[in-house]
């Protein structure tokens, strides 16, 4: 019985050393497969790996470029702009000259002109009535405008076929602000322009131009002419030193010839052997 027990042993123990072989290699065959597809995902990784490097490179590349246009497209959108104002600046320009072309001096007072009428503001905002905002507009041009005959600008923007044609060079009140000088005319439309500008009624202010009688000659000149009251004033800006003189009183001292006068709403001309249709005929400009 011993030898029959034993002998069943014997053939249990081969058995199951022979399960366990066939386990132990099917697990080493498994591990072997297990292995190869864990190095196959390690490469696909790898490669993913590689391929998201490549594609950040390329979004990079792509974002780098991305900027540089946008940068490129502001400049081409800050020039448009730029072309566009100067565009409009120049449409406006020529529709100035178009209407100075038409020789009718109102267009000299320009009263929206944002230049002169921030000047104005910065002048007289620190009073409260008319005629202290219009002595301090008169003192402000005949003290502080420098007269310069026929020096601005000091170089001319118009074309010298031009000078044989025109009788003077009349600024606009822009002008003679930005530049701060002129002469007799432009000191007397920037401060009809002023004077508008803070409300003297149209009616009560105008540039008056002719020719005067001095000790030593005669010689055209302009001058502002306004009423206070009943009573009409000259405002000589030329002259620093000379305060409000009547109308009669001037008149008398200078015996002028009247050529005519305006302001942004009337034009007058006096029929003098002087004139020659000067104003409202032949207000010239450059072009």
């Amino acid at each position: 019985m011993n030898k029959f027990l034993l002998t069943g042993l014997v053939i249990i123990s081969l058995l199951t050393s022979g399960y366990t072989y066939h386990i132990n290699q099917r697990e080493i065959e498994k591990g072997q497969l297990i292995l190869e597809e864990t190095q196959d995902i390690e490469t696909q990784i790898a490669q993913v790996e590689s391929d998201i490097l490549e594609i950040e490179e390329t979004i990079s590349e792509i974002e780098a470029r991305i900027t540089e246009e946008e940068k490129k497209q502001k400049e081409i959108e800050a020039l448009i702009e730029a072309l566009t104002k100067k565009g409009l600046t120049l449409q406006e320009k020529i529709e100035e000259f178009k209407e100075i072309a038409k020789g009718d001096p109102r267009v000299m007072i320009t009263l929206d002109d944002p230049v002169v009428r921030a000047k104005t503001d910065e002048l007289t905002g620190s009073y409260s009535t008319i005629e202290e905002k219009q002595d301090a507009l008169f003192e402000y041009i005949r003290k502080e405008i420098e007269y310069m005959t026929e020096g601005n600008p000091k170089k001319y923007s118009y074309p010298r076929s031009f000078l044989q044609f025109k009788f003077d060079f009349w600024q606009l009140p822009r002008e003679t602000v930005e530049w701060g000088s002129g002469d007799c005319e432009d000191y007397s439309i920037l401060l009809c322009t002023m004077m508008r500008i803070v409300g003297v009624p149209a009616e009560n202010v105008r540039v008056v131009l002719g020719v005067v009688t001095f000790p030593g000659g005669q010689a055209g000149h302009a001058w502002v002419e306004f009423k206070r009251g009943d009573q009409w004033y000259v405002l000589e800006t030329t002259s620093p030193s000379w305060n409000y003189v009547t109308k009669a009183r001037y008149y008398e001292l200078f015996s002028p010839e009247l050529w005519g006068w305006f302001n942004d709403q009337e034009h007058h001309v006096e029929e003098s052997s002087r004139t020659g249709g000067f104003i409202g005929t032949r207000v010239y400009r450059p072009v």
